[in-house]
């Protein structure tokens, strides 16, 4: 029965935790049993505020003894580079716990010398300035890796991958089959370098206007804009998002920037302390009722079914 630590630091993209958290969740309810336990933590403890202003409750670092380690790092990841926290990671990984990291986190996986034996997989965007920022620490152009103690990847939807390949290796690779099968996920069988996954890859390039409309929507989650606020700050016609959302991602604007509130709901009730109210309200939805009928018109239960299963399977 793994007991994973997962370390969060300020602006972490919740991304991230969803892509460990929620397929662990799901590998429970596939074995019938609580197998897999993962607990919350930060340097500090406390309220921990992701990329996209969510906040998520943490507890502070100890000593206890986990199975795995995973460092969910933010865009500025030198700002969590202090001492105590690096003393803290030097000490689990001679612990012998498996030490895994997304993203920027290899950084302070590098500074905290943990890169010397066993490589982190880094975004191609870093992966240059790392290797030489860091010469005597192992980096490598990969969507994912877990090689020995540690596993990686370059983050994004790649931490699906690297949670999908540590549930492999303690629970099976049929289990973690099942898993991407329930959460409609084909995981990558790329071994190469990402800038070439990338530009091969069947799916659709999505347009740059695109991108900027959905950042904008995941930085307004708690307080959402309309669609005409949205097209004005973009600068095009209203009609030209309706075609692109329909055209890349078959659903009207409307309704992903609902399906994204909804997921940072599912989110907040898998992985925080708070009310079903303070849940809706912070994903946008004043009126209660309104988001008890979308919560469960999405997933297919309710809110607080959500809540209770979450807390059944990390007892």
């Amino acid at each position: 029965m793994p007991n994973v630590a997962i370390v969060l630091t300020d602006h972490y993209p919740i991304l991230s935790l969803t892509l460990v958290t929620e397929p662990l969740r799901v590998a429970n309810r596939e074995l019938a049993q609580p197998a897999w336990h993962w607990r919350i933590l930060s340097a500090s403890g406390g309220v921990v505020r992701s990329s996209s202003g969510i906040n998520v409750p943490t507890d502070p670092l100890d000593e206890v003894r986990d199975d795995i380690v995973l460092l969910l790092s933010s865009y500025t990841p030198e700002r969590a580079v202090t001492k105590p926290f690096l003393g803290w990671l030097r000490r689990r990984a001679r612990a012998g716990t498996l030490m895994g990291c997304v993203d920027t986190g290899a950084m302070i996986f590098a500074e905290a010398g943990l890169l010397t034996q066993n490589p982190a997989a880094v975004h191609f965007e870093a992966l240059r300035s790392y290797k030489e920022s860091y010469a005597d620490q192992m980096f490598v152009d990969r969507m994912f890796d877990l090689s020995g103690n540690r596993c990686s990847s370059a983050g994004g939807v790649a931490t699906f991958d690297m949670t999908l390949a540590l549930i492999a290796r303690f629970s099976g690779r049929e289990l973690a089959k099942r898993v991407a099968e329930i959460l409609t996920y084909r995981p990558t069988e790329y071994d190469g370098p990402q800038q070439r996954m990338l530009a091969e890859t069947s799916l659709v390039q999505l347009d740059r206007t695109l991108g900027r409309a959905v950042d904008l929507m995941l930085a307004n989650l708690n307080d959402p804009l309309s669609i005409s606020t949205l097209s004005s700050q973009l600068s095009v016609p209203h009609w030209t998002l309706e075609r692109l959302f329909k055209r890349h991602l078959k659903m009207t604007p409307s309704a992903y920037y609902r399906f994204l509130r909804l997921s940072q709901a599912r989110n907040l009730l898998l992985n925080a302390n708070y009310r079903i109210s303070e849940v809706g309200s912070q994903c946008g939805f004043d009126n209660p009722e309104s988001f008890a009928r979308a919560y469960k018109k999405q997933f297919g239960e309710t809110a607080s079914y959500t809540k209770s299963s979450a807390s059944r399977s990390q007892q």
